[in-house]
């Protein structure tokens, strides 16, 4: 029996890149049900929005312009009225729904055994050529509810080039052409979903052409074939945090769900493994969990890829740790995102809506010693850009205020360590800083959120104007993404994703009121944020299935779970102290604002110098995540020369001449000759960890000589006079003689300090 296919299964492919997907919907609902394959056909609640945006565009579109649509009761224009209109017979500039299928096969799909299914383009439009006087010009358009066109949504519209090319070749159309650009028609930057209103994206065809091309040559007959009967499926799947949308997840879910044995449970049940690492492992004869938790020799295995190298072996504690159904430390011997102690923790979450890309909830609570002292909560009740910069500046209003009072107790007690307040931000997942960040920045235009950011940038002193050591840089770090925390220091009994209801419950057990317990409504298989149909369904339905009393309580519980786990991080991390062994590393002094800006008094340079120093402190924080990780990690990534042995110190002029043996397994560093930013340590974090100490280590690495052959197995380094003959660096060559030594790439950031002296200038001229 022949299998159809369509533009919806070439963007399922460059959306989910999963061979089954594709390959059950090249299937019939027969075929399926004999199998039998579990199908979700419920229409999604993104769907249908979707749906109601294309219909409301065209409608729009059809009273300022003319647009041949299907008749009544059709779904499709017919094969008379897309003739006519392809031919130019036809007075209109558009046409809606034009069903692109030729009547005999096409060549791109020629030996796949594929017979293409109905294709409706949203839009095509009919104008005159610029570029060739006299012949047509038809531009193909497809109409999403989305604020950013991707690359899936581009591939489609490059299939129905293709297909619309095969269309005209049969009807013998010579004076007409395909446009080089397609366009989608989107929701606006500044508008909403619910509009009439729309912003065309126009890109290049071209390049997703060969996209296509390339799929329907290499990859589709491959898939077409693959066996799919009652008993036998020799399909690829890999079940990872994108398949939540996918009508096929139930089916495939099955395979990795816990009351499969470890023997049994498939691969994909281990979080963070890529669908790479999983056709790497397969090929190893490595497909269950428990076949996994076993493989200690991974890193070393013929033939894996690098990046499954590099990761083997926290993949294997987590499958280790899935099948003995424990946690289990990783290899991380500490962190450096979160400090040991948090007298006044302040704790936010951050829901999305893809959709309007805005705001759908936000969370703030400030807990002082196990008793929470505020609470704000604010549901986003549509996607217009008043409402979310209402819930942001209400929730930013009360997170500011706990930390002005912060601040004067810790000035009032005047350094009395006993009395003092060691405040702290954290968030759950880290994309809820990205979108908190991005909404902010969507509204720098609003004076109050521009006066937020100005505080939110006094967490941060600039470290030329702040003379406290303690005080410079990254020891003053505000916030902490728990789920960062927890995935770098232990391994969990979870599913896929280390998401909040997965993680709570299995550190605290599934019946314990500390854990986050989702209603059926809030549960998701692979996160614990607000999912698009939930938000969807309040936006656009009112409170008929889910309230915002409803929203607002699973926000708080949220708030709650996350509260229980870090009290638990820092009870780990007090009995780790107490073996000698500390698991957080981040020195923090009690909070104080720094004084530099004045928020009351902003103007745009100082917009511009507190995005800068918060880029600065973002890729300070990105360096110190990497060092912060065991010397094996940072090597297998590329990004440390280790346990090197230092043979010989030379002076010439200024500059100290060094040179050590590399081992083996080092000699794929990346590290260059010039590059900045490298430090010469014996990997104590004491002074690998902290950023204060990093111009006492210092080196750069010496690119051979002309006459010098390059030998992989000797690495050459330069260091000032000063820095070698420093006491620091002197003290840790006389201990640490002359095995493991260790170069990594710290943090250089030159263009900061300069930005600020400039913007600092140019205020300064502004006051003259």
């Amino acid at each position: 029996m022949g299998k159809g296919f369509s533009a919806s299964t070439v963007k399922s492919w460059f959306q989910y890149r999963c061979e089954r997907k594709v390959r059950y919907e090249l299937s019939s609902d027969v075929e399926l049900a004999a199998i039998p394959i579990v199908k979700d056909v419920r229409e999604k609640p993104w769907a249908i929005l979707g749906n109601q945006f294309e219909e409301r565009v065209v409608r729009r579109l059809s009273r300022e312009s003319r647009v041949l649509k299907p008749s009544f009761g059709d779904d499709a224009l017919s094969e008379v009225l897309t003739g006519a209109f392809l031919r130019g017979k036809r007075p209109e500039a558009y046409a809606a729904q034009m069903n692109l299928r030729p009547s005999g096969p096409v060549g791109f799909l020629e030996g796949t055994g594929l017979y293409l299914n109905r294709n409706l383009a949203d839009l095509i439009r009919r104008s005159p050529s610029l570029s060739d006087p006299g012949r047509t010009e038809l531009t193909i358009i497809d109409v999403k509810a989305t604020r950013r066109a991707t690359a899936f949504h581009k591939t489609q519209v490059a299939f129905y080039a293709r297909v619309l090319q095969a269309l005209l070749q049969e009807m013998k159309v010579s004076d007409t052409s395909i446009s080089r650009t397609g366009e989608i028609w989107r929701i606006k930057d500044d508008g909403s979903a619910a509009s009439d209103d729309w912003q065309v994206e126009a890109f290049a065809l071209d390049p997703y052409i060969r996209l296509v091309d390339d799929f329907c040559a290499n990859h589709l007959p491959e898939i077409a074939s693959k066996q799919v009967g009652i008993g036998v499926d020799r399909t690829f799947f890999h079940v990872y945090f994108k398949c939540e949308q996918c009508s096929f997840l139930e089916h495939c879910r099955s395979a990795i769900e816990d009351q499969n044995s470890p023997s049994t449970r498939d691969v994909s049940a281990v979080a963070g493994l890529t669908h790479e690492a999983k056709r790497s492992l397969q090929r190893l004869g490595v497909t269950s969990v428990g076949s996994l938790a076993t493989a200690k020799g991974l890193a070393q295995a013929p033939g894996i890829s690098w990046s499954l190298s590099r990761r083997a072996g926290l993949l294997v504690n987590r499958a280790a740790s899935l099948a003995s159904g424990s946690i289990l430390r990783t290899e991380e011997q500490s962190t450096y995102l979160m400090p040991p102690r948090i007298d006044a923790a302040l704790v936010i979450s951050v829901d999305h809506d893809p959709v309007d890309d805005r705001i759908a909830a936000l969370g703030y609570r400030r807990i002082d010693g196990g008793v929470i002292q505020n609470e704000v909560i604010k549901v986003v009740r549509s996607g217009d850009a008043r409402d979310e910069i209402a819930a942001i500046v209400d929730v930013l209003a009360a997170l500011i205020d706990d930390l002005t009072a912060i601040d004067s107790h810790n000035a009032a007690v005047d350094g009395d360590d006993d009395r003092s307040v060691y405040a702290h931000i954290l968030f759950y997942e880290p994309s809820e800083v990205i979108n908190l960040q991005t909404a902010i920045g969507r509204h720098l235009e609003d004076e109050r959120i521009r006066t937020g950011l100005l505080h939110l940038v006094r967490l941060f002193p600039p470290d030329d104007l702040v003379p406290e050591p303690e005080f410079r840089g990254v020891h003053h770090l505000p916030a902490t993404a728990m789920r960062t925390v927890i995935e770098q220091l232990w391994a969990l009994p979870v599913t896929v994703a280390y998401d909040l209801r997965q993680v709570s419950q299995a550190v605290f057990g599934r019946a314990d009121p500390r854990a986050y317990q989702p209603t059926l409504q809030f549960e998701r298989p692979f996160s614990s944020l607000l999912s698009i149909d939930v938000v969807r369904d309040l936006r656009e339905n009112g409170e008929v299935r889910t309230t915002f009393d409803d929203v607002r309580k699973d926000v708080s519980d949220r708030l709650s779970a996350l509260q229980a786990l870090t009290n638990w991080t820092l009870d780990q991390n007090r009995q780790a102290m107490a073996n000698g062994k500390a698991l957080l590393r981040l020195s923090k002094r009690p909070f104080r604002f720094q004084a530099t800006f004045d928020p009351l008094n902003a103007v745009d340079l100082d917009v511009l110098l507190a995005c800068e120093l918060l880029e600065n402190r973002a890729g300070m924080l990105d360096a110190l995540i990497n060092l912060a990780r065991p010397a094996q990690r940072r090597r297998d990534s590329g990004k440390c020369f280790a346990n090197l042995y230092f043979r010989d110190a030379q002076r010439k002029g200024g500059k100290i001449f060094l040179q050590f043996d590399v081992p083996i397994e080092s000699q794929s560093a990346e590290l260059n000759a010039g590059e900045f930013g490298l430090i010469l340590t014996d990997d104590d974090p004491d002074n690998r960890l902290n950023p204060a100490l990093w111009p006492a280590f210092t080196c750069r690495i010496r690119a051979p000589s002309n006459s010098s052959p390059l030998r992989p197995g000797i690495l050459h380094l330069e260091m000032l006079g000063p820095v070698f003959e420093g006491p620091l660096f002197q003290s840790v060559l006389q201990r640490n003689a002359r095995n493991n030594w260790f170069v990594d790439k710290a943090f250089f950031d030159v263009n900061t300090d300069r930005a600020a002296r400039f913007l600092s200038y140019l205020a300064a001229g502004d006051d003259r």
